[in-house]
């Protein structure tokens, strides 16, 4: 059994907050959509948006004091949802209306690929959560 699939089964995966990382992040949410019953268009959507969030967590937030971020996985009946946390605190920059960033698309991209994009903000946390239907 790979260490992702141990991971998998426990259902929360600590990474170091490293873009090195970033392939492990996809494997596990791959990992999970395909034991959920995603097709493989809904798998590489739930894939990219997870990947887009970790990077996200990686680049802008604040890794735990052991420095890692951490992702939790959820099953509810017809909904898979990713959590990606890290110690950072969530802050948006403003764009002028009609402008289009060279940056700062990353939320805008996440929102195409699944049904539900959650940010919790906490004193001491930030977690995107991402949730896709599984369809009828």
């Amino acid at each position: 059994m790979t260490a992702v699939a141990l991971q998998l089964e426990q259902r929360v995966l600590r990474l170091p907050a490293e873009p090195s990382q970033l392939a492990l992040a996809r494997e596990f949410a791959d990992d999970a959509a395909a034991r959920f019953g995603f097709d493989e268009v809904e798998r590489y959507q739930f894939k990219l948006a997870v990947s887009e969030a970790v990077a996200n967590a990686i680049e802008h937030g604040r890794p735990y004091p052991d420095g890692t971020i951490w992702l939790q996985l959820m099953e509810e009946a017809d909904l898979l949802t990713i959590e990606v946390w890290d110690a950072g605190r969530f802050t948006t920059n403003l764009v002028e209306e009609g402008a289009l960033p060279e940056r700062g698309r990353g939320l805008a991209f996440m929102t195409v690929f699944v049904d539900e994009l959650d940010i919790v903000r906490g004193d001491d946390h930030t977690a995107v959560r991402l949730s896709k239907r599984r369809a009828a």
